[in-house]
């Protein structure tokens, strides 16, 4: 989800213009805790000449949240939203907004009382029948925790940076179009050709091989270890009455469940259930053991040294355990663990010979690609290959020695390089290319994408405009911000 949230960020930072309810109905969401002071009790920053009250952040706060909640099924937690800065994002792009306003302001842009109210009427969330009802616009307010006074605040300020954005809009040229078009849908002529190595017939040398590992030795350290003292109290080999198991699977039944959830049967689950039921009778015998440990009044049975990375172990105890200090019992497969961890050996830079066998396994993945490389700008131009005629980035083709979608990538990434030739590695082989002709302008592509063509030129032209312009607006207003987010 939070990965989800960081890819799809960008996008709503560069709409900058943001409805004062975007999702009515959707909930209001606090937006955590904010530290006041007797100066600045009421905002959380200033701008320019403009204060950006606590109001107004937590309005904001809660139309990013419902976005983005919105967006994800319904699915967004509070945590969620708290790992990924949402606050921050917020504050700046309130900050971002207010720097427009100032900018609105400066240039002598104004609202009307009849702008805001006709863009009340013709809001369809207050409408009954079809027509504006006072007493329903102001039960949905109450119901969302807004004032009116909040709300028309609100709206002023979304007419105010739409007339700006208006003024900002910058119309596609001709020249633009057309060049847009060419880099979308030019059809350049292609010739192409795999060639691969057998790993096995690169020569290793091992002087090579030290030299590499002297160029990022750092990378190669000695795992994480820790040296314990342990005694194990067996769980014995006594036969177990089925109606004492019984008994206790009936009571604990619900901690025994497959992988749909369903609870298992008790001879589905008799294993786990000896199992458990055999750690029951034995944790008293365990914990006794464990002070007895403790207390030195007892001494260890065996010892262990624990690699950090040891998936069979409960590691996060020790990791958090201190020197000398003895845990409380661990339940195993074979019973009960009680462990004191005697020493701690932290990771070390690995000699040569120590850390040979992970360093070659890399130097041979490294010496491939040197070998591909050499091979292939040797062949690059004079190799005769397959002849694709012209190509699009949206053409289908097959690439002999190519799975579809290794030929599909590989398509793409000559488009977007600016050379008539190159290749590009694919593991132990390499595909070649070379551009033999072009075609830029396609004016059948163009006539029928013309309208999105056309929209993705403004939008492009509109968030670099909207980038740089921030960047000037915050050299020329002051900005003062009281919370920083979290």
């Amino acid at each position: 989800m939070i990965s989800w949230m960081q890819r799809h960020n960008k996008y709503l930072v560069i709409t900058i213009w943001v409805a004062t309810i975007a999702f009515i109905g959707a909930g209001f969401v606090g937006w955590g805790a904010y530290d006041l002071n007797t100066n600045r009790a009421t905002s959380v920053a200033k701008v320019g000449h403009r204060s950006v009250s606590v109001s107004e952040f937590q309005l904001a706060y809660s139309n990013y949240y419902n976005y983005y909640n919105q967006q994800l099924g319904g699915k967004l937690t509070k945590e969620a939203a708290k790992k990924m800065g949402l606050e921050k994002i917020v504050m700046q792009n309130v900050i971002n907004e207010t720097l427009l306003l100032n900018l609105a302001d400066d240039l002598g842009f104004s609202v009307l009382k009849t702008d805001i109210e006709q863009a009340l009427i013709n809001d369809k969330n207050f409408r009954v029948n079809g027509v504006f009802n006072k007493n329903r616009y102001y039960s949905i307010l109450k119901n969302e925790g807004i004032s009116a006074k909040e709300y028309e605040n609100g709206i002023k300020k979304e007419l105010l940076l739409n007339k700006l954005q208006k003024i900002l809009k910058l119309p596609p040229t001709k020249r633009e179009i057309e060049l847009f078009t060419s880099s979308l849908f030019m059809k350049d002529k292609l010739t192409v050709s795999t060639i691969s190595i057998n790993p096995d017939e690169i020569v290793i040398n091992n002087e090579d091989v030290k030299k590499f590992w002297q160029t990022k030795k750092d990378s190669y350290q000695t795992k994480k270890k820790y040296e314990i003292d342990t005694i194990k109290i067996g769980l014995g080999k006594g036969w177990v009455k089925d109606e004492e198991l019984k008994k206790f699977w009936e009571n604990k039944k619900y901690n025994y469940k497959n992988s749909d959830g369903k609870i298992l049967s008790f001879a589905d689950a008799k294993s786990r259930v000896v199992l458990d039921y055999k750690l029951k009778k034995n944790k008293k015998n365990a914990l006794e053991t464990y002070l007895k440990f403790k207390k030195g009044k007892t001494k260890a049975t065996g010892k262990q040294t624990i690699y950090d990375d040891d998936k069979t172990f409960p590691v996060a105890k020790l990791r958090t355990a201190n020197k000398n200090q003895v845990l409380k019992p661990i339940p195993r497969k074979d019973g009960y663990l009680i462990v004191k961890l005697t020493n701690v050996i932290k990771p070390r830079v690995m000699t040569f010979d120590e850390a040979k066998p992970e360093v070659l396994k890399e130097f041979k993945k490294h010496a491939l690609v040197l070998a591909l490389e050499k091979k292939a700008k040797a062949r690059l131009n004079i190799f005769s290959g397959q002849n694709l005629g012209f190509v699009s980035r949206d053409s289908v083709v097959k690439i002999d020695g190519l799975n579809d979608a290794q030929s599909s990538e590989f398509i793409n990434y000559i488009f977007d390089q600016t050379t008539p030739k190159g290749f590009k590695l694919y593991g132990n082989k390499v595909a070649m290319y070379r551009i033999l002709e072009q075609k830029l302008l396609n004016t059948d592509k163009f006539k029928l994408y013309k309208d999105i063509i056309t929209q993705s030129i403004v939008t492009n032209k509109q968030s670099e405009l909207n980038r740089n312009l921030l960047a000037r607006l915050k050299k020329v207003y002051d900005i003062e911000q009281y919370y920083k987010g979290k």
